[in-house]
């Protein structure tokens, strides 16, 4: 007969399997949900979403399988709030989170790694996608005040062998395949391989974009350790597009025909090396070192727009190109997580310190004369040719950051329903920056700043909370290869105040935030310089209010749905008479999306199906500092469906497909502070996807 002691073992040990259970059920209906029941962007921890201290919103993995998202900048349709900046011909990830954000602005982390500028979303690799609006330096240093975004990436799997082989054929022509194949080693070990390739035709007249993914993963966890150890290679070579000219506020030439030459396109290669190591103090303590390194080695060839004769309709343009720039970002931090109860409050506290590196060097920068002959609206290509000099005042960029920083955050529970949140942030950096051939260094300077954290969570009900933050950012304004700084330099700061409140019940997640913003020293795009160098000077004060709201999640049992709206006003506050009050340079007064799925099973051979579509909507948007044009708003119509067997000849097969701008909508999806250079969306496109998992 079995002890008590055996008996009482027996139970544990069924309650804590029954627990198990209920977790992984619990994890599975999160990732197959539109809605996010947590996030650990916010404390550096997974926090419940009726208990975060800042606005947050998640792209989640079932809303990238199901819409198959391209770029970062297709985030925007699910974020309230986010629209896309000058994103450099659709080469580099370019977002406005309520009303700030530029390239190059230190926003994008990966697995909260900050990235250097260029493309950083990968769909094959992406696990979800978390946005913290409002400043979030207290954790992630120099940030813009608008919000940080990181990208979460796929995790090894440490229970079961598993692999899944796709492909993905556009009706533009040509697509893409991936591998994904992951497992335990042992005991302690877990591995990920993921590797794609693309080659899919550019949905204009012409360009291909290319693409080699190779990105193996390392988990590991033993007792009171764990670690990872990630690593990316991406070799690209993808379309530069100079997009749209305009006169007033029309551009000379529709969305069909391109006004570059074939040679255009940026490319080079990128390494992403990302490491964590974690110990387990005692069940309330643990301490954290996590790192990283990426580099991109970039190169470009453009065909410029640099003036255009109304009267005989002739572009002149000139052949510009950037010949080896190198940009690498390098960062390390330790921080402490401890849970801990002191005088019948419990303490959430988040402590830590980091250095950071970001580092930019540029070669040689190589301009042709301007040239005409070209007609934008008959054009005939081949009469530029990808030759010129180097432009010595252009040329030898260089640009050195060094960051290091201490951080402190505390959630105090007060009460069951009332949470006081309380943090700072001792901030110091180090820039240095010069260009030209013979070199001319003209900044070196550093700088500091204590960064305050206030925020008050009340939640009354299960289902419902209130909350309200003050928050603060500091960094160092980033100059851009081709760029002139017109002016003297000095970092930005902003600060935020921020009232919300949000609703969660059985898988529906809903919340609404008015905020304020202030930035002063904001870098803003001033137009062209008499060589086409674009000019970018800083105003004084700039502010943006607003309100956002968000609804996702299920509906019903068939009926999902992801509904976003923001109203934001931001403009120039401080600045010369001829943009002081105006709006700022690509941001809506209005915009949302609405976005319904329905799931189900078939009746032929248990047959999952999913089906969905929404439209996206930006309001009208400033082109210019002084508001002397705007481009229109648009709306676009997107649309999925898949199938999903789960047993043909022993594996589970998934058919889907995607389509994009449904209507074909010609719209700009972002304008540069130029009559020139502003950027095409993207026309209507199928996609048909297969997947097998093994």
């Amino acid at each position: 007969m079995a002890s008590r002691t055996e008996r009482q073992e027996k139970r544990e040990g069924q309650a804590a399997r029954k627990k198990a259970r209920r977790e992984l059920i619990t994890v599975r209906g999160e990732r197959g949900s539109y809605a996010a029941t947590e996030s650990g962007l916010g404390d550096k921890r997974a926090t419940p979403f009726l208990e975060q201290t800042q606005t947050t919103n998640v792209v989640t993995h079932q809303t990238i399988v199901d819409f198959a998202p391209q770029t970062m900048e297709d985030m925007t349709k699910y974020v309230p709030g986010m629209v896309v900046g000058n994103n450099f011909g659709g080469t580099q990830d370019a977002l406005i989170k309520r009303g700030f954000g530029a390239i190059d602005d230190g926003s994008i982390l990966r697995d909260g790694v900050r990235m250097p500028i260029g493309r950083n979303y990968q769909g094959d690799t992406t696990e979800r996608v978390e946005v913290l609006k409002g400043p979030a330096s207290l954790f992630y240093g120099m940030q813009e005040p608008g919000g940080v975004i990181n990208v979460v990436t796929r995790a090894p799997d440490f229970h079961r062998w598993g692999a899944g082989f796709g492909t993905q054929w556009s009706s533009l022509g040509g697509g893409n395949g991936h591998l994904d194949f992951t497992g335990p080693l042992g005991k302690d070990f877990a591995f990920r391989l993921i590797g794609s390739y693309r080659n899919e035709n550019y949905w204009r007249n012409f360009g291909a974009n290319k693409q080699v993914l190779v990105a193996p993963t390392l988990n590991w966890r033993h007792d009171r350790w764990d670690g990872a150890l990630s690593y990316e290679f991406v070799d690209y070579d993808n379309v530069l597009d100079r997009g749209a000219v305009f006169v007033g506020n029309n551009p000379v030439s529709g969305p069909q025909k391109r006004l570059d030459e074939a040679w255009t396109a940026s490319f080079g290669a990128r390494h992403l090396i990302a490491s964590h190591l974690g110990y387990r103090l005692s069940a309330h303590d643990r301490l954290r070192l996590s790192g990283g390194y990426n580099r991109d080695d970039y190169h470009d060839r453009q065909a410029d727009p640099s003036s255009y004769n109304v009267r005989t309709g002739i572009l002149m343009r000139r052949y510009r190109a950037n010949t080896g720039t190198l940009r690498a970002n390098g960062s390390v931090a330790l921080d402490y997580l401890g849970t801990h109860e002191l005088w019948h409050m419990k303490h959430e506290i988040t402590a830590g310190a980091d250095y950071e590196n970001r580092n930019q060097d540029q070669g040689d920068f190589v301009q042709s004369a301007n040239q005409g002959g070209f007609n934008p609206t008959r054009p005939v290509y081949g009469g530029l040719a990808p030759v010129g000099r180097v432009n010595p005042s252009n040329s030898n960029l260089q640009q050195n950051i060094n960051s290091a920083s201490g951080y402190l955050k505390d959630n105090i529970h007060l009460t069951k329903s009332l949470i006081a949140s309380g943090g700072v942030r001792y901030q110091w950096f180090s820039l240095r920056y010069g260009s030209g051939i013979p070199f001319v260094q003209t900044t070196n300077a550093s700088y500091t700043k204590a960064l305050p954290f206030a925020a008050l969570v009340w939640q009354p009900f299960k289902t419902v909370s209130f909350y309200g933050d003050y928050s603060q950012s500091f960094g160092a304004n980033l100059l851009s290869a081709g760029t002139v700084l017109q002016g003297g330099y000095k970092p930005t700061t902003g600060r935020e105040f921020e009232v919300g409140a949000r609703y969660e019940n059985h898988g529906l997640t809903a919340d609404v935030a008015l905020y304020h913003i202030r930035k002063k020293n904001v870098l803003q795009s001033a137009g062209l310089d008499p060589n086409g160098n674009m000019i970018q000077r800083l105003t004084g004060l700039a502010g943006s209010k607003g309100l956002e709201a968000s609804l996702t999640g299920a509906l019903t049992r068939h009926w999902s749905a992801i509904l976003s709206y923001a109203w934001t006003d931001a403009r120039t506050l401080r600045d010369t008479p001829q943009t002081e009050g105006h709006q700022l340079i690509g941001v809506p007064k209005n915009s949302g999306s609405f976005f319904l799925t329905w799931n189900g099973t078939l009746p032929w051979y248990r047959i999952a199906m999913r089906a969905g579509g929404g439209v996206h909507l930006v309001g009208t948007r400033a082109a210019t500092l002084d508001n002397s044009f705007q481009v229109p708003g648009y709306g676009t119509i997107d649309g999925f469906a898949s199938w999903t067997v789960p047993n043909l000849l022993s594996h589970q097969v998934r058919l889907q497909l995607n389509a994009v701008n449904l209507l074909n909508q010609g719209y700009i999806i972002a304008p540069t502070g130029s009559a020139f250079r502003n950027s095409w969306g993207q026309g209507r496109s199928f996609a048909v996807a297969t997947n097998i998992a093994f």
